[in-house]
This record gives structure tokens, C-alpha cells and sequence, in this order.
């Protein structure tokens, strides 16, 4: 039975796109230097958002071992990048956080060790982005070590980063 082409010419290019991506995406999570590329896709600016858009997006999910590799990189863009790369970084986070509890814990342990870099630096965007990431996670144990450095700082913007928070605090 040959059904006519009812849909646009711009609909079979899309979905000849996406099928493409589909095995781009498989090709490349299957290659021997899959982490060479998404750790110096990463570090690279230009390449930041595609690299997250793919972890976001992987339906299969890294293994903990690659996960271990990427999550401080992936938390130094959610605190620290550009407004597109740090949400899309927040969200492969949140992903990974509450879908796997394994990852969840390489995470913490990620976080943890980072905490303190964060809090050295005296940067009130950064603080207030970390305390976001925070809340979204749902990590109210790094929260409240969060906040117990805030409420120590007299500097008035940290300060207002205590209050805004103290509410997520239990």
C-alpha cells in the first residue's frame, strides 16, 4: 500500500536528522574514547552544551566509573559556567542524582570534596548558584554546611543568600 507524502519535505529532513543522531549518539557512547571526547568536550566552551545535551539525554547512563571522571566537571559548570551550560549541567546532576542511587552517591562525594574550593573563593554568584544546585539536588546536608558558612559571613549579599535559603533548610 504506498501512502502519499502527506508531510513536508522539512518533516522527512528532520526525521532523517534525528535518526542520524540517534546512531551518532550510539556510535560515539560505544567508542573506545568515549570519555577522551566528553571530558575534552567539557573543557572546552564551544563544545560544553553538545556534551551536555548528550549526557542529559543518554538513555543508557554512565557507568559509575565514567561518572566519577565527569561529575566535578559537570558540578564546576553547574556553579560556575554560562547560563545555558550551567542549566544543562544542573539538570545531567539532577538526572543522575535521583535516577541512580549509586550515582547519587559519587555525586555527594564529589560535592564534598569540592565544597570548600567553592566557599574559599568569597563569590556571592557562586554561593548563591551552589546553594540553587543544592536545593534542586535535594542535598540539604551540604545546605546546611552551606549556610552554617554563609551565616559565619558578615559581608551583606552572603548574608542575603542565609536568609533566601534558611527556608530549605530542615
Amino acid at each position: 500500500m504506498n501512502t502519499p507524502n502527506i508531510l513536508s519535505d522539512e518533516w522527512y529532513a528532520l526525521r532523517e536528522a534525528e535518526e542520524s543522531l540517534l546512531v551518532s549518539r550510539y556510535n560515539i557512547s560505544r567508542g573506545d574514547d568515549f570519555m577522551v571526547i566528553i571530558l575534552l568536550a567539557l573543557g572546552t566552551l564551544s563544545e560544553q552544551a553538545t556534551a551536555l545535551r548528550f549526557l542529559k539525554n543518554d538513555e543508557v547512563g554512565l557507568e559509575d566509573t565514567e561518572l566519577i571522571r565527569i561529575v566535578p566537571d559537570i558540578i564546576d559548570i553547574a556553579v560556575d559556567g554560562n547560563r545555558e551550560n550551567r542549566d544543562i549541567a544542573r539538570s545531567v546532576l539532577i538526572r543522575y542524582s535521583s535516577h541512580f542511587l549509586v550515582s547519587r552517591e559519587l555525586i555527594k562525594e564529589a560535592l564534598d570534596r569540592l565544597l570548600n574550593r567553592y566557599l574559599i573563593r568569597k563569590d556571592e554568584k557562586v554561593y548563591r548558584r551552589l546553594a540553587e544546585l543544592l536545593v534542586d539536588m535535594d542535598c540539604p546536608e551540604f545546605l546546611n554546611k552551606l549556610m552554617l558558612a554563609y551565616k559565619k559571613d558578615h559581608h551583606e549579599n552572603i548574608s542575603k543568600i542565609y536568609s533566601d535559603f534558611l527556608k530549605f533548610i530542615p
